[in-house]
């Protein structure tokens, strides 16, 4: 089981471009049959987004519920439960190598009333004190993990690796790539021998955690992508050294909305429910009471291809669905607002019209520089936005029915966003 030590962290701070996914569709006749459709001011449940935890209540899950969809805690079975009428989800784990892991997983599984989506295989292998076991045992106890998997068409996670370990904390055995004894204070080169053991066999996703701040993060998010072309969960993560609730928050805003809007990502987890560090807690002693941080996480909006807004209604700016050349902002109420970062800034809304017609938008903006609004490239709106305080700007566009996404383009540095109001013309 994770401790509440604070881990080994290997920091790489650079900048990262914003992920930019294109969800335009080339015409009006998607179905709603295959989207799903929400009131703009409605909490939307994160298929992604979990929780590592050691304790929770019935009033804990409640809490957690509107936002997070599933949990783990490092182990195959658990005796915390939510409430029968809240949706969220228990993830088993084979932590280490020991035969207990393997046939307490097989049997959880065997009588699981419903089946998890995944099975968590292998908990920092590279990293002592936790399963720490060899790139060659790993592969060998995955192989395991996933002959029992497969018995019930279960997709195997992991390992869960540590991002880096000091010295005389790494495992080290003889690698089968370099030829010569290594100590892997690097999760890379374990991975690379792993999968060498690995052979043909098939591994779905990789896996890994992150204590460091938001360049490491999205850093080794899109460093693992690249390296070994497979779907990317991050079980655990936090700042681990945020020096105060404020500063954990912000990060929580950065990180979270980076994995959501990440395709690339299939999960992710936050370290934990209740920590030893208090800056990272996401609930206070007191049974289902979030901390600010644990609300922000709660709050944080998703950005699935599928989810379109009803209007007429106010739709938050963080309820994009992608976005390019943009930065999340908060506010001390949670709030999320973007700032464009230069000409041709660019972010879209899915929004489902259920009469056509023509439409007031109200965009409340702050800056200067011109604003364009936008469906299948046709410019439908545009100004000239000059605003040293915020304000909404009135406009006018026609739409058609439909589930459609609309394009916000900003042409200044440092333009703001903070919604858009849809409603009929009179």
């Amino acid at each position: 089981m994770k401790s509440n030590f604070a881990p080994w962290i290997v920091v790489a701070a650079w900048g990262v471009s914003g992920i930019f996914c294109n969800h335009l569709r080339a015409d009006n006749g998607l179905s709603t049959a295959a989207i799903r459709v929400v009131n703009c001011d409605q909490k939307v449940q994160s298929h992604k987004r979990g929780i590592c935890e050691n304790k929770m209540s019935e009033e804990d899950f409640r809490a957690f519920a509107p936002g997070v969809s599933w949990y783990y805690n490092w182990h195959f079975k658990t005796d915390d439960q939510p409430p029968s009428d809240v949706a969220m989800e228990f993830l088993p784990m084979a932590w280490g190598d020991r035969p207990e892991s393997l046939t307490g997983l097989d049997t959880y599984l065997q009588s699981a009333s419903k089946k998890p989506r995944v099975v968590l295989a292998i908990n920092e292998p590279n990293l002592k004190g936790q399963s720490f076991i060899t790139p060659e045992q790993t592969a060998t106890l995955y192989k395991k993990v996933k002959e029992i998997a497969d018995r019930y068409q279960l997709a195997v996670v992991g390992p869960n690796m540590s991002l880096g370990s000091p010295g005389d904390g790494s495992i080290k055995a003889m690698d089968p790539i370099e030829n010569k004894e290594v100590t892997y204070t690097f999760m890379v080169p374990f991975l690379k021998a792993f999968f060498f053991y690995m052979g043909d066999t098939e591994v779905s996703a990789t896996s890994f955690h992150s204590y460091g701040n938001i360049g490491e993060l999205k850093w080794a998010v899109e460093m693992m992508h690249k390296e070994f072309n497979r779907p990317v969960w991050v079980t655990e993560y936090a700042d681990w050294h945020a020096g105060s609730p404020q500063d954990a928050r912000e990060y929580v805003i950065q990180a979270t909305d980076f994995l959501e809007r990440t395709p690339y990502v299939q999960g992710y987890a936050w370290f934990k429910e209740r920590a030893t560090n208090n800056n990272i807690s996401l609930l206070e002693k007191e049974p289902g009471k979030l901390t600010a941080l644990g609300q922000a996480y709660v709050d944080m909006p998703v950005h699935d291809a599928d989810l379109y807004y009803h209007i007429p209604g106010t739709l938050p700016a963080g309820n994009y669905v992608a976005m390019d050349h943009m930065d999340i902002m908060s506010t001390t109420k949670n709030a999320l607002l973007l700032s464009s970062k230069g000409a041709n800034s660019i972010v879209d809304y899915n929004i489902q019209v259920d009469v056509p017609g023509t439409y007031n938008l109200g965009l409340k903006t702050l800056g200067t520089g011109k604003i364009e609004v936008l469906e299948n490239d046709q410019v439908l709106a545009s100004t000239d936005a000059n605003a040293s305080e915020v304000q909404t700007i009135p406009l006018s566009i026609t739409l058609p029915a439909g589930a459609q996404t609309l394009r916000v383009r900003f042409s200044g540095n440092g333009q703001i966003l903070s919604s858009l109001e849809l409603t009929p013309h009179a």
